[in-house]
């Protein structure tokens, strides 16, 4: 995957995209980028700013993304993940619901970790595995290559040696020391599978401790001194020292960890315990990554509008955190971008056309222009009599389901058409005149 922000995908990357956008109306991952409109000015304000250098040098933020539903959240995500990794920043994206509701710090903390993926290669996919293992394993694959190793030859007792300081001495003042022996033991173990070993019971027993999985065993107690898995209570500083270790001793220069919330407001009764629980979880993020006890950390959390009137307003501490004035040129370090305001008529136009470029690479179409951007207008059109306003993903989803039929004949549609098409999903077959 070539990750630059200029230009179109080449004709594999195109039919994914298509392909996906056809099947599924959402945000197409790593691939989302290239069809990206309207948003540029604030990723590459929270790039310079942040990914350049100021995570590298242990400078940690917050930022709160709001977007009504479709607005493009998930997209921005995603974009600002291929940002991150232009400058060899981890990144963890993690969706909020039933497997990581945000009242428990332990179910962040699991998520975080099993969500860890490396900087994508220039030219290449991200890995299609994630986690804090595959994270680790790439570490120990770059070093041992740097060090004149090729996949397939026997590891050089010395290659061996020198990989594994990384992983020799206690990493002091950590804030969890059983969360510190046990991910240098995990990279002592990883670096023997890659030098042949095979994993043992109790290797499999490490990770998953690791990972946050409740395990209590005498071989981790005996070996490690790992004696007390990962609760609500110890989560947040586990994590602080993970990415400490990860960082310190690694080498790995940021990290980007992304809450997508969608819909999921609703999960928790207004004023429950379990939203309070969910509100002390993200102060927690807030506070103590500006104390910098999350060393270079973006920390980026997206929620529709209802979040910010039936919750945040409601909780004073949490509505000063992230205010009321939204990113803008003249305050690019400000927590709040709103994603409503930039969604304007001429940016869902911006979108029609990066579609047309799209699809045309993936088909190898020749649009007529005149009656797509007629088609285009009219279809916008339709969208702004059955919503208030037009959000992306709608307006993506009909867009790409009119083009799909637009390349087995290119016709105008008529205002009537379009407005059924909207209601219905479906277009009218146009007879064969020849018959």
């Amino acid at each position: 995957m070539n990750v630059s922000m200029v230009g179109l995908p080449d004709r594999a990357e195109a039919k994914r995209i298509c392909d996906r956008l056809l099947s599924t109306p959402v945000a197409p991952g790593a691939y989302s980028h290239f069809i990206n409109v309207g948003t540029t000015s604030i990723l590459e304000s929270l790039d310079r700013n942040y990914f350049e250098s100021a995570l590298a040098d242990g400078i940690s933020c917050f930022k709160y993304l709001q977007g009504d539903y479709g607005a493009g959240k998930t997209q921005f995500i995603h974009c600002l993940a291929s940002y991150a990794w232009k400058h060899q920043i981890v990144t963890s994206i993690v969706n909020i619901g039933l497997e990581c509701p945000f009242n428990s710090p332990l179910a962040i903390y699991k998520s975080v970790v099993s969500s860890f993926l490396p900087p994508a290669e220039r030219g290449q996919d991200p890995l299609p595995k994630k986690g804090i293992e595959i994270l680790m394993q790439n570490w120990i694959r770059k070093q041992m290559e740097s060090r004149g190793w090729s996949e397939g030859q026997e590891v050089d007792s010395r290659i061996r040696s020198d990989v594994g300081r990384a992983f020799n001495d206690i990493l002091f003042g950590a804030r969890d020391m059983q969360a510190e022996s046990g991910v240098r033991a995990l990279g002592k173990m990883l670096l023997n599978m890659m030098c042949g070993a095979e994993p043992s019971v109790t290797d499999t027993e490490l990770l998953g401790w690791v990972r946050g999985e409740s395990i209590r065993s005498t071989a981790l107690r005996r070996g490690y001194g790992l004696n007390e898995p990962v609760n609500d209570q110890n989560a947040f500083n586990r994590l602080k020292t993970i990415i400490s270790v990860l960082r310190d001793r690694m080498g790995h220069r940021g990290f980007l960890i992304a809450f997508d919330e969608g819909r999921r407001t609703a999960s928790f009764r207004r004023g429950s315990i379990k939203q309070k629980q969910a509100i002390e979880n993200m102060l927690t993020m807030i506070n103590e990554n500006a104390e910098g006890e999350f060393s270079g950390v973006m920390f980026l959390y997206a929620a529709t509008p209802d979040f910010r009137s039936d919750v945040i307003t409601k909780y004073t501490a949490l509505n000063d955190r992230i205010g009321s004035a939204s990113f803008a040129k003249g305050r690019p370090m400000v927590p709040f971008i709103d994603l409503d305001e930039v969604n304007t008529d001429d940016v869902i136009t911006q979108i029609g056309e990066r579609f047309l470029a799209v699809f045309a690479t993936a088909y190898e179409v020749e649009w007529n222009r005149e009656i797509q951007e007629a088609n285009l207008e009219v279809l916008k059109k339709a969208e702004h009599k059955e919503t208030y306003k037009v959000t992306p993903r709608t307006f993506v989803y009909h867009l790409c389901m009119l083009l799909k039929t637009q390349m087995e004949k290119q016709r105008r549609i008529t205002d009537e058409e379009a407005v059924d098409f909207v209601l219905s999903n479906k277009l009218p077959v146009e007879e064969d005149s020849s018959r």
